[in-house]
C-alpha cells in the first residue's frame, strides 16, 4: 500500500510531500495523522532545521477529502467529530512547527489545501497554480483553513473568500497576501531551496522563540503587557549560547557555528 506522505531530510531540509495524486492530495484522517506524526517527529529531530510542505503529482492539495467526509452521515457523532479534528490537527501541527516552514505551490491550493499552505511562515508558488475557498459552494465549511486565513488576510477578506467560493490565479493570491512569492515553474524548487538555506543562517533558538512570542504577544493588549514580556525575553536570550557565538561571529567577521 502507497504512504499518503512522503518524507525526506536532506541537509537540515526536511520535505513533507502529500501523496495521493489521484485525489488530487486531499486527506483523510489517516492521511491528516500521518502529517501530525511526521511533523512532530520533525520538531524533535536536531538534524531538521526547516520543513517543506509539498504536494506529488499536478495539485498541492485539494483539502478535505469528498470520498472520505461523504461517508460521515453513516457515522455517529463522535466519530464525525475524530474525523473533523484530526483534519484540523494536522493544519495545527504545521502552525506550531517549531522551526521555519515553506509551503512549495503548484497546481491547485483548495480548501483545507489552502490552510495547509498558510499554516507554513511562508509560501511560494508558480505562476500557473488556482486557489479557492470553494467549500461554500459544496455546501461546506473550511473550517481548518479559516483561522489562518483571518491571521493572513483579515476578517474582512477572510469573509469575501468564504462566502464567494471562486478560484483565482497567483497574482490575485499574492496581492492578497496568500503568499509570498510568485515564480515559474522552472524555477519553484531552486527558489525554495534559496529560501530554506537562508532561513537557516538564523539562530534556530531565535526563530522558536520568534514563533512562539508572535503568537503570544499577538494576543496581548497592546500595552505595557506585551513591553513587559519582551523584555523578560530579550534579556535572557543575550546571554545564550547561541547569542555569545552570534555575536563573536559577528566580531570576528565569519559565519556562526549553526550556518551552512
Amino acid at each position: 500500500m502507497t504512504s499518503s506522505i512522503m518524507t525526506r531530510v536532506e541537509a537540515g531540509v526536511a520535505t513533507l510531500t502529500l501523496n495521493r495524486p489521484k485525489e488530487m492530495n486531499s486527506f483523510d484522517a489517516d492521511t491528516a495523522r500521518s502529517i501530525v506524526e511526521a511533523v512532530e517527529g520533525f520538531a524533535v529531530d536536531a538534524d531538521v532545521r526547516v520543513l517543506v510542505v509539498a504536494g506529488e503529482g499536478p495539485s498541492f492539495s485539494a483539502g478535505g477529502d469528498f470520498n472520505w467526509v461523504l461517508t460521515w452521515p453513516n457515522l455517529d457523532a463522535i466519530t464525525r467529530r475524530v474525523g473533523a479534528d484530526a483534519m484540523m490537527g494536522a493544519v495545527q501541527a504545521v502552525y506550531d512547527f517549531p522551526k521555519p516552514s515553506i509551503a512549495r505551490v503548484h497546481g491547485a491550493a483548495v480548501g483545507g489545501g489552502i490552510g495547509l499552505m498558510l499554516a507554513c511562515d511562508f509560501a511560494i508558488a508558480v505562476s500557473d497554480a488556482r486557489f479557492g475557498l470553494t467549500s461554500a459552494r459544496n455546501g461546506l465549511l473550511a473550517g481548518i483553513a479559516i483561522p489562518v486565513l483571518i491571521q493572513a488576510v483579515g476578517p474582512r477578506v477572510a469573509r469575501q473568500l468564504l462566502m464567494h467560493g471562486g478560484l483565482f490565479d497567483s497574482a490575485t493570491a499574492l496581492r492578497l497576501g496568500l503568499v509570498d512569492q510568485v515564480v515559474e515553474p522552472g524555477a519553484l524548487d531552486a527558489t525554495v531551496a534559496t529560501l530554506a538555506a537562508e532561513l537557516m543562517r538564523g539562530a534556530p533558538s531565535v526563530q522558536t522563540l520568534i514563533k512562539k512570542l508572535i503568537t503570544e504577544i499577538d494576543a496581548l493588549p497592546h500595552d505595557s503587557t506585551s513591553a513587559d514580556v519582551l523584555g523578560e525575553h530579550v534579556a535572557h536570550q543575550c546571554v545564550t549560547e547561541e547569542a555569545l557565538e552570534g555575536m563573536s561571529a559577528f566580531l570576528e567577521k565569519r559565519q556562526p557555528k549553526w550556518a551552512p
